[in-house]
C-alpha cells in the first residue's frame, strides 16, 4: 500500500487549472519511479544505447525537444508500449524481437513521442476527475487491482500512462509519430510494416497472445492501418 502513497503528489498536482511543463516532468519522474519499481528492465547495454540513439534522434526534432526524454527497455516478450509525461518512454523487448530493422523501432517509439508532444496524457488528466486518477494510476503501477503483482503490469504495458489512451489520440500519434520519424531522417515505412505484423500475429492467435496489450491499448486498429498506408 505505501506505493499507492507515491501517486498522490501527482494528484494534488490536477487541483489547479492547468499542467505546466514542470510539473508535467515531476509526475512523469514520479510514476517512471514506480514503473522501475514495479516492471523489470533491460539491462543490456548495447539495446539500451541503441533504443536511446533511436529515441533521441527522433525526439529532438520534435517541438519538446527541450525535454530530458529518457528510453528505456522493459524486459518482457509481450509487444506494448507506452509513454508517460514529461518525456519517459518504455519500449519492452518483445517490440524489438519483431522487428527487422531501425525503421520498424523508429515508427514504435515515433509514435509514443508524440503522445508527449502532444501531452495526450496530460490532458485526460486534465479532464478527469483526481479520485479516478488516483485509483488508474495505483491499477496500473502497483498492481493492487490484480492479482500477479509485476507480471500483471507487464501484460497491460500501455496502461501504465494515466488514462486510456482513445482512438482520436491514437491517430494523432500516428500521424505525428509518422512525421517525426520523417525528420529524423528515417524511413516512416517501418510504421506501417510493424502494424502489419502485429495484426497478422493478432489474427492467428485469435485476439490472444503476445500482441494482445497492444491492441488493447492501441485502439482503431483496422483504419489505422489504412491512414498510415495512405501517409
Amino acid at each position: 500500500m505505501r506505493n499507492i502513497s507515491v501517486t498522490i503528489g501527482a494528484i494534488a498536482l490536477l487541483a489547479g487549472c492547468g499542467v505546466s511543463t514542470q510539473q508535467e516532468v515531476q509526475m512523469g519522474q514520479q510514476e517512471a519511479q514506480q514503473v522501475s519499481a514495479q516492471l523489470p528492465m533491460v539491462q543490456d547495454a548495447v539495446i539500451n544505447n541503441y533504443v536511446n540513439a533511436v529515441g533521441q534522434r527522433i525526439a529532438s526534432r520534435t517541438s519538446r525537444a527541450d525535454l530530458q526524454w529518457q528510453f528505456q527497455v522493459v524486459n518482457s516478450d509481450m509487444v506494448n508500449a507506452f509513454a508517460l509525461p514529461g518525456g519517459f518512454i518504455y519500449i519492452n523487448r518483445g517490440v524489438l524481437e519483431r522487428a527487422s530493422n531501425m525503421s520498424e523501432v523508429a515508427g514504435v517509439v515515433g509514435h509514443e513521442i508524440e503522445h508527449v508532444v502532444r501531452r495526450h496524457s496530460v490532458k485526460q488528466m486534465e479532464q478527469a476527475q483526481g479520485a479516478n486518477v488516483g485509483v488508474g494510476i495505483a491499477c496500473a503501477l502497483t498492481g493492487v487491482c490484480q492479482s500477479g503483482g509485476a507480471q500483471a503490469a507487464i501484460n497491460i504495458g500501455g496502461t501504465a500512462v494515466f488514462a486510456k489512451v482513445s482512438r482520436a489520440d491514437e491517430v494523432q500519434a500516428d500521424e505525428g509519430g509518422f512525421n517525426n520519424v520523417m525528420r529524423a531522417g528515417i524511413s516512416p515505412r517501418g510504421m506501417y510494416t510493424f502494424f502489419q505484423k502485429l495484426l497478422a500475429e493478432e489474427q492467428q492467435s485469435g485476439g490472444g497472445g503476445a500482441t494482445a496489450g497492444w491492441f488493447a491499448d492501441h485502439p482503431g486498429t483496422q483504419d489505422r492501418l489504412a491512414d498510415i498506408q495512405r501517409m
